[in-house]
């Protein structure tokens, strides 16, 4: 993962690694550093619409638990005489 230090337009590749600067990279290597941004923030933005997601379906899924647990108790029952 890349981590960017805004403050001095640096990066590096693990926390405390050695330091990259942005000014320093060639044309290519800006580019593939662009290219990794951008796929970082999709995975972010992905695994934030996943956690999401799994959050409305446990609401769902709560709620309709509720629903029919409440609907199977309060419905009479009938005994049969033996």
């Amino acid at each position: 993962m890349v981590e960017e230090n805004n403050e001095v337009n640096t990066f590096s590749f693990e926390e405390g690694g050695k330091e990259y600067n942005l000014n320093d990279l060639n044309d290519e290597q800006g580019l593939l550093y662009n290219k990794l941004a951008v796929l970082e923030k999709q995975k972010n933005e992905f695994v934030g619409n996943a956690n999401f997601e799994v959050e409305k379906l446990d609401i769902l899924r709560a709620e309709y638990s509720r629903r029919l647990k409440e609907s199977l108790e309060s419905e009479p029952v009938i005994e049969v005489a033996e």
